[in-house]
């Protein structure tokens, strides 16, 4: 089990590792703002660790989503956006089906995700994923070893998504043109010349 940050940021893993809580650190706002984008009470979270303990990346990592639920209802803002385990949620909504309050931490989650993008805090190969998913409909393309290994399979060269239907590709294209999600992506890795 991971229990051991090291991200290369002395700050930031320092800041991590500190579990006082600062009132100067707590924007309430942050609270409200989760709740609204998530549509999900994370103030009633009383921290069973249910949704932790049925996590399926909770074991191989430093990942604590009851953490994040903690963060959240404290108004940890900036603790929470920062932190990179914050993007280690898989979406499989384990815990959003076991929450005993009938919570949503999952949308918790992709709330403060929407939240760290609106300050450019995201990882940067999520962003070469949005470059990706923009220009082949997949995060992790097709290629010609996979198609091999379909075609020895019996399957066809190419599956059954934007690889065999590029006709659905402008769709893909507007959905993140309206969400500014290409944009921003190219904007930020320019900036940082990748």
């Amino acid at each position: 089990m991971a229990r051991v940050k090291d991200y290369g940021n002395a700050e930031l893993e320092e800041k991590l590792r500190d579990t006082y809580f600062y009132t100067t650190d707590s924007n309430p706002q942050f609270l409200e703002d989760v709740k609204k984008i998530s549509r999900t009470a994370a103030n009633m979270c009383y921290q069973c660790g249910t949704c932790t303990g049925s996590c399926p990346s909770a074991p191989r990592s430093s990942y604590r989503i009851r953490l994040f639920m903690r963060k959240g209802v404290l108004g940890l803002e900036q603790e929470a956006l920062n932190d990179p385990d914050l993007w280690l949620c898989t979406t499989c909504y384990s815990c959003t089906d076991r929450c005993p309050r009938d919570l949503a931490p999952t949308d918790v989650i992709m709330a403060m995700r929407n939240l760290a993008f609106k300050y450019d805090i995201v990882p940067r190969n999520f962003l070469k994923t949005v470059q990706l998913i923009y220009t082949t409909g997949h995060g992790v393309p097709n290629n010609d070893v996979n198609r091999a290994a379909r075609v020895k399979l019996g399957l066809p060269a190419d599956p059954p998504t934007t690889h065999s239907y590029p006709e659905f590709m402008p769709a893909i294209q507007k959905i993140i043109d309206h969400y500014k999600m290409k944009e921003n992506a190219d904007r930020i890795l320019a900036e940082e010349g990748q």
